[in-house]
């Protein structure tokens, strides 16, 4: 769809977004519900493994079990939900009711980035600290000898933490909570920008794709390496390298213009949409 209403107006923004937020509350609400019980069952039982089996490793690391699982269950949530931010395009009259409602095609698209990117990320964290205090009512009548019950944890200082505990300076290797950050929202815009190509059955399409990429260049690059390359001298080259300290640097910007890129070519192809026909290169 080219429309020339490329424009950015804050009151007509917030009306679309309290538009899809009515239409869809049910489903965001559902979606929210499902998190905070997936989190709070994987903490119950997190705790009553922890705590009815104690040991030394797991003491040490009590407080950064459950920060591990909720990292990694958020970068599942997160390729989730950005899969499903333009999924009115599934169908004629969705992409009707999209492409001829006020709003421009700017706020239309950052309107599902802040609701199905940035407000999942927030709402994510609220039922993790919520679920872990759940943990905490469930088991607290239980406390004793046998079980142990950590205290509230502050999950919004796990990516900090993942920094603190795993930089390694003299190799390199700092700066990892940014990484991690950044990371998280190039994920976000490849899911995002597959849910614009595709948005029937996005996520598995996506997910597909990817790993048919990574595959492809697997095969180009395994027969180069294995006549051309000297793999001794690479990996003298890569210690190097990290000793340098410019590991981080290189994916920084590497992570950076992965973003850009997906969040661009996202907003590209969403404003060549049209009403009549889904395919990706128009």
């Amino acid at each position: 769809m080219n429309t020339v209403n490329q424009t950015f107006n804050w009151s007509r923004f917030t009306a679309a977004l309290r538009k899809e937020l009515v239409e869809n509350k049910r489903m965001l609400l559902f979606t929210v519900i499902c998190i905070y019980g997936l989190l709070t069952l994987i903490m119950i039982i997190g705790n009553l493994g922890v705590g009815l089996n104690p040991s030394a490793l797991q003491e040490t690391f009590a407080d950064k079990i459950p920060q591990t699982f909720v990292g990694t269950i958020l970068t599942l949530v997160i390729c989730v939900s950005a899969s499903m931010a333009f999924k009115n395009l599934t169908t004629k009259t969705g992409r009707t009711a999209l492409f001829t409602s006020p709003s421009s095609t700017l706020e239309k698209f950052l309107l599902n980035i802040l609701i199905y990117v940035v407000g999942v990320f927030i709402a994510y964290f609220a039922c993790a600290q919520l679920a872990d205090l759940t943990r905490i009512a469930a088991l607290w009548f239980f406390k004793g000898n046998t079980l142990t019950v950590p205290g509230p944890i502050n999950f919004l200082t796990c990516i900090s933490d993942l920094a603190a505990n795993v930089e390694h300076p003299e190799i390199g290797m700092t700066s990892l909570g940014w990484i991690v950050i950044l990371g998280l929202i190039a994920n976000a815009g490849l899911y995002l920008l597959g849910s614009v190509i595709w948005p029937r059955l996005s996520l598995l399409k996506t997910f597909a794709a990817i790993y048919a990429l990574e595959f492809a260049l697997f095969l180009i690059a395994a027969p180069f390496f294995y006549f051309f390359g000297d793999m001794e001298t690479l990996g003298r080259w890569f210690l190097n390298y990290l000793h340098g300290g410019q590991f981080s640097i290189t994916m920084i910007v590497i992570v950076c213009v992965q973003i850009l890129l997906y969040f661009g070519l996202a907003w590209y192809l969403f404003k060549r949409k049209d009403v009549i026909s889904l395919k990706w290169w128009k």
